[in-house]
């Protein structure tokens, strides 16, 4: 623990309603962030409801008996919107101005936020928001431990004036038989507070630190001035539309039934034609032996018309095609299979929204980015955020391209731009461009550092050994040689 840090230890009985320890600013604010968390609790488990599939049957009462509402349907449609959104923004490390700023980028692989990363994005897409915090890591942890929560978690108060949190709450542990939450920890500009519930009493743990900020930063999907804390991707239209597929994929279960069981009817019958045989038994029977009624006459036996599931599909369609526009993805992602193969270009056009979608998504998340990566430099460094270098400022977040282009696209791209500006093959730009990930983009520029490094090491020995004078060649000695001819 650096003297960035300090901790104190308060071990009191809570009286009704407020914790012991905390100044009344901190307690008020404890109290609005609960509130906020209570408020937002049952709404943001119904998203995730339509997230899992699992959004209860919204049944009209019109043509659904009571009896058939048993069966079990779900649709994925809401977990398709998310899902494609998110997987087109991945997080590639931080760049710099000076240089790459390699113990960020070795924290944030200590914390394996690349995974942490692509974890909270789904989340904020389903709650509107998702919550990172960063703490000085204990033993056996990260010197900066990042960790993350969604909005059923967590809640947090706006600044406006800053616009950043004023402070922020994460519910750290749920016990006890109803759920109820029994750890918090509270983020202050000056403090991180951790509350805990045990045998009737809390025990606070306050650590007090001089960053400037309270540690804990939200990622917001389209954030507006009214609503600092964002909208969720599962909106009310997305819920509606939902609704109704869940409705008629269950009258398309129901129609199925009686499309591969059509109706028959027989004219005159009596009751002993089922007198052995259920009427089930009877219809599906291989022979249908039906004998003449007491007058005599012979029974009509008719069926009546074949009901057709085309309407009930083509209704499925336009649900379908509701829902992509709602949610700016290509119908096909919603199963919904044209009947011509569609071009590269026309499949780059339905993909167009979305990908305009993952740049702004990228753009908004990369401000957040930022402060995690300032406020963990701010730990590794231990100093404050506004006492950081200039070059330790400037540090931006980089993303993978949302258009996912093929291999030979970006490659074809690329020799094009080199061609024009050689200069930009000797870049890491160029590497980015053609695809490769961060890791194999460090393991390249390594082995070409350490083939570089011997090649100089050669062409030194090389220039050694020619600048070194010849060896003196070798004389005989005359004074000990023997006489000739003796």
């Amino acid at each position: 623990m650096s003297e960035v840090w300090t901790k104190q230890l308060y071990s009191v009985t809570a009286p009704p309603g407020r914790f012991g320890e905390l100044t009344d600013d901190e307690y008020f604010d404890f109290v609005k962030l609960l509130n906020v968390w209570q408020a937002k609790k049952a709404r943001n488990a119904k998203r995730m409801q339509y997230y899992d599939g699992k959004m209860p049957l919204k049944d009209l009462g019109i043509s659904i008996p009571p009896i058939l509402q048993k069966i079990d349907i779900s649709v994925g449609w809401p977990a398709k919107a998310v899902n494609a959104l998110a997987s087109r923004s991945v997080f590639d490390g931080f760049v710099a101005g000076a240089g790459d700023p390699e113990a960020l980028n070795l924290a944030l692989i200590d914390n394996d936020f690349g995974t942490l990363y692509a974890q909270t994005v789904r989340d904020e897409l389903i709650h509107s928001c998702a919550f990172f915090t960063v703490t000085h890591g204990g033993d056996g942890e990260p010197d900066a431990l990042i960790s993350a929560y969604s909005a059923e978690r967590a809640s947090a108060l706006w600044d406006g004036r800053k616009k950043r949190v004023k402070c922020g709450m994460v519910v750290t542990e749920i016990g006890g038989a109803v759920g109820d939450p029994i750890e918090f920890v509270m983020f202050t500009n000056d403090s991180v507070i951790r509350i805990m519930y045990s045998l009737g009493v809390w025990n606070m743990v306050r650590e007090t630190h001089t960053m400037g900020r309270p540690l804990i930063e939200p990622m917001v999907f389209k954030r507006s001035n009214d609503r600092p804390f964002g909208r969720s991707r599962i909106n009310r239209a997305v819920m509606s539309i939902t609704d109704d597929a869940v409705r008629f994929r269950f009258l398309m279960e129901i129609a199925s039934e009686f499309y591969v069981a059509p109706q028959r009817y027989i004219l005159g019958a009596t009751d002993d034609l089922f007198a052995d045989n259920s009427m089930w038994e009877a219809y599906i029977g291989n022979l249908l032996a039906i004998s003449r009624d007491e007058n005599g006459d012979i029974p009509t036996v008719g069926q009546f018309p074949q009901m057709t599931m085309q309407p009930l599909v083509d209704y499925m369609r336009q649900l379908a095609a509701s829902f992509a526009g709602e949610t700016n993805i290509p119908v096909s992602y919603l199963g919904v299979i044209h009947d011509n193969p569609a071009s590269a270009e026309a499949m780059h056009a339905a993909n167009e929204e979305l990908i305009i979608e993952a740049q702004e998504l990228n753009s908004s998340n990369g401000a957040a980015l930022r402060n995690i990566g300032l406020m963990v430099t701010a730990i590794l460094e231990e100093t404050p955020i506004n006492e950081l270098t200039t070059e330790q400022r400037n540090i931006l977040p980089k993303f993978r391209n949302p258009e996912q282009p093929s291999v030979v696209s970006s490659s074809d791209a690329i020799v094009k731009q080199v061609s024009a500006i050689p200069w930009i093959a000797e870049t890491r730009v160029a590497l980015e461009k053609l695809g490769y990930s961060e890791e194999e983009i460090v393991r390249m520029t390594t082995d070409k550092r350490r083939v570089q490094a011997n090649a100089v090491l050669d062409k030194l020995e090389a220039a050694t050994a020619k600048t070194e004078p010849p060896p003196m060649p070798q004389t005989e000695d005359h004074n000990n040689a023997e006489p000739e001819g003796v």
